[in-house]
């Protein structure tokens, strides 16, 4: 519960919050006029900010643009979500794509006319960052889940700039929590939100150290996190490296995504995280439908899309009047049984969490698989 008196008081969103709140969601970066707040790599492996504390003037724009702060879904109630089985009829799109390619099929359509699409892309050293496009010839570096932070920079006023003031429609996808903090700064119309289902974000610590362990060094040339060669359910992590033969296992058996979905480096806001919650904070939440009844199931990839107020809805019905994707009307309690992340923030925080971070640097990622990720079972809630 955040204090009304410390929001009055106009200190820095991080001071009201406190870093265990903090979703690296870089929105008071973007919200501070005076350029001092840095997002800056925690010891733990997270985007924090930092306050130049000599020049921050108390302003309180970053708490307004906080979303743990500020923000106010005004979509759809449990009851009003329309819940869709759906998938691309473009089955090139379709393989292509983490799930069933309703992203691609929907970044489209605004390309089509002459919109934006911002979302996260691979960058140099195996980091994530969000970037626009405007051409179809780039959407496959927005395309397939990345399960790591992305860097933000400036996106939310680079996308202010092109909804209210060079009227461009931008589509904008994101997590839950970079959706939140992008609608604090804009209402514009032209802005339409896509938030993806989030289990939370990996330590990028972690990650690097992982990465060595497997690259010895060498030059990684591309990761996929959900390679589909041998099938949607069947999803494998595929690394390409320089002067080396590729790596490939499946992703649930790879350590670190192992130790990811057993929730044993995840950011500290992910484990009870307000964001993963009805009303969602997009315009349309997607991602893939696990537990799909057995008439859907189809190993080139189902999609869960909810439609979440009626700007999503419309969206959804004119790519269907197109022919460009298919919608099968399901029941939201059947989406969430394969996603509790839809409606459900907790996550269950493990006691090895900090010895886990506090020893990767020294004792390196194969130390960390050995004594503690090995031997732990995920947590299924009741």
């Amino acid at each position: 519960m955040i204090n009304n008196d410390n929001i009055n008081s106009k200190l820095p969103a991080i001071k009201v919050i406190g870093i265990e709140k903090c979703t690296s969601c870089f929105g008071c970066a973007n919200a501070c006029k005076f350029n001092v707040i840095e997002m800056k790599i925690s010891e733990e492996g997270f985007f924090k900010p930092e306050i130049i504390e000599d020049k921050c003037v108390n302003c309180g724009l970053c708490s307004k643009n906080c979303p743990v702060i500020s923000f106010e879904s005004n979509n759809f109630t449990k009851e009003e979500i329309k819940t869709y089985a759906a998938f691309s009829t473009n089955d090139t799109t379709r393989l292509a794509s983490s799930s069933g390619g309703i992203f691609t099929e929907i970044a489209e359509s605004f390309i089509e006319e002459s919109g934006i699409v911002s979302g996260a892309a691979w960058g140099e050293n195996l980091t994530v960052k969000h970037i626009c496009i405007d051409n179809k010839d780039d959407l496959s570096k927005l395309r397939s889940s990345k399960y790591i932070q992305s860097n933000l920079d400036t996106i939310y006023s680079t996308i202010v700039d092109l909804v209210e003031n060079q009227g461009r429609k931008v589509l904008f996808t994101g997590t839950p929590c970079q959706v939140a903090a992008l609608k604090t700064f804009t209402k514009s119309e032209n802005l339409f939100t896509a938030d993806v289902l989030c289990h939370g974000v990996p330590s990028k610590i972690i990650f690097d150290e992982y990465i060595n362990s497997i690259a010895k060094g060498h030059k990684v040339n591309s990761y996929t996190f959900r390679d589909k060669s041998n099938g949607w359910s069947k999803y494998k992590v595929k690394i390409n490296i320089d002067k080396m033969k590729s790596y490939e296992c499946i992703t649930r058996q790879d350590p670190f995504f192992h130790g990811f979905i057993c929730d044993l480096y995840s950011n500290l806001s992910c484990y009870n995280c307000k964001f993963a919650a009805v009303p969602r904070t997009g315009d349309i939440t997607m991602g893939d439908f696990w537990k799909i009844s057995e008439d859907l199931m189809d190993e080139r990839g189902v999609s869960v899309v909810l439609a979440n107020n009626v700007k999503g809805l419309s969206l959804l019905h004119e790519l269907e009047r197109q022919n460009k994707i298919k919608l099968f009307n399901k029941d939201l309690k059947d989406a969430i049984k394969g996603n509790p992340r839809i409606h459900d923030g907790f996550l269950n925080m493990r006691k090895k969490r900090s010895e886990i971070l506090s020893k990767v640097k020294e004792e390196g990622f194969q130390y960390i698989y050995e004594n503690y990720i090995k031997n732990t079972d995920r947590y299924i809630p009741d």
